[in-house]
């Protein structure tokens, strides 16, 4: 038998739900790690505190097949 996988993390791995401000990822390998890939999740969009060039803070999306970083600027207005 293999490791039970929270309800919550279940949600995640399904794309039903990812709400990750309870957990929050540092980087697409902290991603992975945890289970939640970008095969599994198309469409999602993800904080990641330090995933960005000069490991900075940004956002990654889901294309279905990698994780594409999103950098965050200025305010948006």
């Amino acid at each position: 038998m293999g490791k039970e996988i929270p309800w919550s993390f279940q949600k995640i791995r399904s794309g039903e739900q990812l709400n990750l401000k309870s957990r929050p990822f540092k980087n697409v390998a902290s991603l992975t790690a945890a289970g939640v890939t970008a095969v599994k999740n198309p469409g999602a969009l993800i904080y990641l505190s330090t995933g960005g060039t000069g490991s900075v803070p940004c956002l990654a999306f889901s294309d279905g097949t990698s994780w594409k970083q999103v950098a965050i600027g200025v305010n948006a207005i």
